[in-house]
Order: structure tokens, then C-alpha cells, then sequence
């Protein structure tokens, strides 16, 4: 009886791994199906006339705005040149006001000193 047993329970345990390794199985083959149709799909999408168009055109604008930032870039850069010389030649000119005035302010403090001096 306990030989009957054990041979049921073997007969039971063999069966159900033949059905692990068959559901393994198909779970493998499903997997490698879905991995097939995502790599076609893939290829139907790289190799579709509109996406082409499209990443080309995208490539030209890029170009377009690349090339108009580059221009607007320069402009600022020249408009920021003509600030800065202006603003050098206003403070140059500053300086030879302050120097003028204050050469005439010394000398008219020295002027007032002599004369209440006499």
C-alpha cells in the first residue's frame, strides 16, 4: 500500500512539472511573439514617409532658429558695443568737466585767499 503511494504521488509530482515546463514554454513563445511585433511596429514607424518628413523638417527649423539666435546674438552683441563706448565717452567727458571745474575752483579759492591777504 505504501509503495502504491508512493509511486501515485511520483506519478503526480512528474505530472505537474511536464505541465510547469509546458506553461514555461508558452509563456517563452509568448513573450518572443510580443517582442517581434514591437520590433516590426518600430520599424513600421522609422520606416514611415510622414515621420521622415516630419524629423526633416524639424532638423530644418532647428536650423532656421539656430541661425536666427546667432543673428539676434550678434545684434545684441553690436548694440552693447555702441552702449559701452557711449557710456566710455560720456564718463570720459565727465572727467574733463570735473577736472576743468575743479582746476577753476581751485583757482578762484587761491585768487580769494591773495586778495583777502592784502
Amino acid at each position: 500500500m505504501r509503495t502504491l503511494a508512493l509511486i501515485a504521488a511520483s506519478v503526480l509530482a512528474l505530472s505537474a512539472a511536464a505541465c510547469s515546463d509546458q506553461h514555461a514554454q508558452q509563456i517563452k513563445e509568448g513573450a518572443s511573439a510580443a517582442g517581434q511585433d514591437i520590433k516590426d511596429a518600430a520599424n513600421e514607424i522609422k520606416n514611415d514617409p510622414d515621420v521622415k518628413e516630419a524629423g526633416t523638417a524639424l532638423k530644418e527649423s532647428s536650423k532656421e532658429t539656430a541661425a536666427e539666435l546667432k543673428a539676434a546674438a550678434g545684434d545684441a552683441v553690436d548694440a552693447a558695443k555702441v552702449a559701452g563706448a557711449k557710456a566710455g565717452d560720456a564718463a570720459q567727458e565727465a572727467g574733463k568737466d570735473i577736472t576743468r571745474e575743479s582746476k577753476e575752483a581751485g583757482q578762484a579759492a587761491k585768487k580769494e585767499v591773495h586778495e583777502a591777504t592784502r
